[in-house]
């Protein structure tokens, strides 16, 4: 039996495990900047669901490379990685930090490769690479409404949440321009701990960019075409809507938990129900007091999510310390790499708790997270997987980000 079929079976004998309903990264930072501490408890629940699995197969590392994201569902098989177009928005350094030619990595986990990333503040010399997204996103530049100047399609959605309770919601359009959104046909959505999370959510955005997804109380999505201006609402018939994630370029899976399984798929063109997926997640050779966080993208390579807690990983100074780390799962084992972030206890700044979300696959083989450190604006850190090459994608900036977070969520751009 080879590596993938044991994966698949894997998630064949945990297929009927009950799990909670879970949220990601944008609910738990909803709640940070009211001062809740709704977090911890979500990702504890996320941590226990993903040691059961790994405790169920007895080998470490097993696990389905499915997942939404980008392109057509996928079922246990990679789908054909496109080719990368050129352009003009793809010019650029793309040479990484010293040693990004080096292949080897720094030590394994569970029979997986790692390799050690920069610190946060070595972060800030890391050169940039071309990307579809300018070095600088300024959230503070004009923003004209959509409705007044339309466009097809966004590269990003932000929503930017004060310590007031105020929100607003911009798009980045492809020439790097802002629009800004009226959403006052969006509901509000609570989770339970008093956050409304309709808005402040990673998965509003389209892979295509062309439509907005926004969950609502009993069972509902509204969803907003760009180019048109075109509100509808979409109706599950489900009790909640909070695992809401994109599979393929147009419809809305609702999956049991945000790691995945069996649930239904709604077109966001008209509303009518496509069918059933059941991706998952993947899963890492970690500890039961490691779990998931943010969202997980399918990718050409494999596909990719954010861990954090996680003990026992080779660190630099032969250190073992509860760290976070990028985990691809390749569509081949040869390609599954970890990416070990905030590993050095003495870097300064320190990373906070789930720093580092997946945002998205910038191309082929390169994965781009999120990075941050308190006090500091978000930025767009890109990954070669299986190799020491980090790049930096983009800065956003125009934000205070003592009183203000913001919650991303991105198109699919490694086919642009």
């Amino acid at each position: 039996m080879t590596d993938r079929e044991l994966r698949d079976l894997l998630h064949e004998r945990v297929d009927d495990l009950a799990a909670p309903d879970l949220s990601g990264k944008a609910w738990e930072r909803a709640g940070r900047i009211r001062r809740r501490r709704a977090a911890g408890v979500v990702v504890g629940a996320v941590a226990s669901v993903a040691a059961v699995a790994v405790a169920i197969a007895g080998v470490p590392g097993l696990g389905s490379a499915g997942g939404p994201g980008p392109g057509p569902a996928t079922h246990r098989h990679a789908p054909t990685a496109p080719s990368v177009p050129s352009g003009p928005a793809r010019t650029g350094t793309t040479q990484s930090w010293p040693g990004s030619r080096d292949t080897t990595p720094d030590g394994r986990h569970g029979g997986w490769p790692v390799y050690r990333g920069p610190t946060a503040s070595q972060e800030e010399s890391l050169p940039w690479i071309g990307s579809p997204f300018p070095q600088a996103v300024d959230l503070s530049a004009p923003a004209p409404d959509v409705a007044d100047r339309p466009i097809r399609s966004a590269l990003a959605a932000y929503a930017v949440l004060d310590d007031a309770g105020g929100t607003r919601l911009l798009l980045l359009a492809p020439d790097g321009t802002l629009r800004s959104v009226n959403t006052s046909p969006v509901g509000p959505y609570d989770d339970g701990a008093g956050n409304d999370i309709s808005i402040a959510d990673d998965n509003l955005l389209s892979p295509t960019g062309e439509y907005l997804a926004f969950p609502q109380a009993a069972g509902q999505v509204r969803v907003l075409t760009l180019a048109t201006g075109e509100w509808r609402t979409i109706d599950t018939g489900r009790g909640q809507v909070v695992t809401m994630q994109w599979m393929g370029d147009t419809d809305l899976w609702f999956p049991p938990t945000t790691q995945g399984g069996q649930g239904p798929m709604y077109s966001a063109f008209d509303g009518s129900r496509v069918g059933v997926a059941g991706e998952r997640a993947p899963l890492a050779p970690f500890d039961p007091g490691a779990g998931p966080y943010g969202r997980w993208r399918m990718g050409p390579l494999g596909t990719a999510q954010s861990w954090g807690g996680i003990a026992g990983l080779p660190v630099a100074g032969d250190r073992s310390t509860p760290t976070q780390a990028v985990v691809v799962q390749g569509y081949r084992t040869a390609d599954d790499a970890l990416l070990v972030l905030g590993a050095d206890a003495s870097s300064d700044p320190q990373r906070p708790e789930h720093c580092c979300s997946v945002e998205f696959w910038l191309d082929d083989d390169t994965v781009a997270f999120e990075s941050g450190a308190p006090g500091a604006p978000q930025r767009l850190v890109a990954w070669k997987v299986g190799t020491h090459a980090l790049t930096r994608v983009a800065t956003l900036e125009g934000y205070d980000p003592d009183r203000q977070v913001v919650v991303s969520s991105y198109a699919r751009v490694w086919d642009r």
